[in-house]
């Protein structure tokens, strides 16, 4: 790409000199010379040049002026100035240059040695200046991922307190209408819709968690879906996406973060071949099936089946001889993308852990297509869970003290611990519900409670409990906390966690489970 670099100064002699000079330090480089300092100001707008050179600009101006005006400008200030000083100058006159706002000084009679220095030196500045305004950026979106994940946390826990009745009550609902009424059918298609929308919940949950999660059975779909939301927001309208995700796809053994930064990655890279112009950014998943006929000596698949998911641009294209370089963290691509980093360095190192394959296909001004296929485990067959009257769900006796401050929640499950024989206590307040233990501690055989609660956590409250009964059975029930672990629940003696929103035959197993094992 063609830098220009601007020349202010009165002197034609000193303009010719310099040019000639700088043609010479910088054969491809477009010297745009001016003797007029508001020229010169304007120029500097419009043309966007790499560095001003700048000498004396009287009458019309002081040089000083000029230079501040150009770092006060917000189009013009991260524009390196490189002050050319006359022979002898008082020192003072670069005290000033610098409180003006100069990044470097040239002497006259300037010699291409030094000029060809002080070029290289603002330069690297420069590089340093933008690469720090990149990772501040990078900062800033990591901020704002953080934000968003506490945020998913919040949303996440109200969200599974509203899941957790409609499932329950449609679950209960449909034990007491008949196995072939259309009723049925509709229930089962409501119970459906819930199931799909907790996976939902526990994908953007796993989406939006900092990084150190181990690899979980993932629909990535979910994944994607989202963090094309985010793109949209951040890329400008002069980039139009388009996706064809197919909701159909298997599950892949993935971490969620890693699939974002796949698709982050890519999309960035699309997005920067086309930062000029505009252009088109393409993303699709799907599922591919690879036998040995069909494999292509271009791609070093084995058969079998394949999530494939693949980011086409219509930017300018990379050189042929430049693809088998742009797996490397380090390389950049120096033509008309101004020698911005590929990006792909870093999913070349996620595709391979997950034993994928990446494929890059591009040709200067068609565009890129980058498609990276992930190995599906192999299938077992779908079992659809449906809701049954099935000798298959336990039942009990036992007095279980329930505590939940939603009272949708806990009317539900009193409600459904109730139809599976047990007696039962509920309270919306853990206060009361420690109360009401402390007057009759051996009248209850388990106790179930909530996590989040205002002025006594769950936790406090088991605490407490086990002061006054350390052998009490409990269940904890979370909507979302990522710091509570099935070890730290363990650890303090509680017998089970759960995580709602919970099906009635997991939750009538659980409380068996742990009323057994004492």
């Amino acid at each position: 790409m063609i830098k220009n670099i601007l020349v202010i100064d009165d002197k034609t002699d000193d303009l010719n000199n310099i040019t000639t000079l700088l043609k010479d330090v910088i054969p491809d480089c477009r010297v745009i010379a001016v003797r007029s300092a508001l020229e010169g100001l304007e120029r500097a707008k419009t043309e966007s040049p790499v560095a001003i050179l700048l000498g004396i600009c009287a009458p019309e101006m002081e040089r000083d002026s000029v230079c501040n005006r150009l770092k006060s400008d917000e189009n013009t200030q991260r524009i390196p100035v490189i002050m050319m000083m006359e022979a002898q100058s008082d020192p003072d006159r670069y005290v000033k240059g610098l409180d003006a706002g100069a990044d470097a000084f040239l002497n006259k009679p300037i010699t291409r040695a030094e000029l060809n220095a002080q070029i290289r030196m603002v330069s690297r500045v420069d590089a340093l200046e933008k690469e720090k305004t990149q990772l501040k950026k990078h900062l800033q979106q990591a901020q704002k991922m953080e934000a968003i994940g506490t945020l998913a946390g919040g949303i996440a826990h109200e969200f599974n307190n509203i899941l957790f009745p409609i499932i329950g009550y449609t679950e209960m609902s449909m034990y007491d209408i008949p196995e072939n009424s259309k009723t049925r059918k509709n229930l089962a298609a409501v119970l459906k819709a819930a199931d799909r929308a907790k996976d939902l919940i526990q994908q953007i949950l796993s989406f939006s968690r900092k990084g150190g999660h181990d690899k979980i059975l993932l629909k990535i779909q979910y994944v994607i879906k989202e963090t094309l939301r985010l793109l949209r927001a951040s890329l400008p309208a002069t980039i139009e996406i388009r996706q064809a995700i197919d909701n159909a796809c298997a599950p892949v053994a993935a971490d969620p973060s890693e699939i974002q930064q796949i698709l982050m990655n890519l999309s960035t890279n699309a997005y920067q071949a086309m930062e000029e112009k505009g252009g088109i950014l393409e993303i699709t998943l799907s599922e591919i099936i690879i036998d040995s006929s069909d494999v292509s000596s271009n791609v070093d698949l084995s058969p079998g089946s394949y999530l494939q998911l693949t980011v086409k641009d219509t930017g300018h294209g990379i050189e042929t001889d430049q693809i088998k370089h742009i797996f490397d963290p380090n390389y950049r691509i120096n033509n008309q993308n101004e020698g911005k980093r590929t990006g792909l360095g870093m999913v070349y190192e996620i595709v391979q852990s997950y034993n994928g394959v990446i494929d890059v296909d591009s040709k200067p001004d068609r565009g890129t297509t980058v498609s990276v296929y992930l190995p599906l485990p192999h299938r077992k067959s779908e079992i659809v869970s449906n809701a049954s009257t099935d000798a298959g769900i336990p039942t009990g006796n036992e007095t279980i003290l329930l505590v939940d401050d939603e009272e949708d929640v806990l009317g539900m499950m009193h409600l459904m611990m109730e139809r599976l024989g047990y007696g039962v206590f509920s309270k919306t307040s853990s206060i009361e519900a420690l109360e009401e233990f402390r007057r009759e501690p051996e009248k209850f055989d388990l106790i179930i409670t909530d996590q989040t609660m205002p002025k006594m956590t769950g936790m406090e409250l088991i605490e407490n409990l086990m002061r006054i009964r350390s052998d009490i059975p409990i269940i904890l029930c979370t909507g979302f906390n990522e710091k509570i672990t099935e070890d730290t629940t363990k650890r303090l003696g509680i017998g089970a966690l759960i995580s709602k929103p919970v099906r009635v035959k997991e939750i009538a197993l659980t409380i068996r489970e742990v009323l057994n094992r004492k």
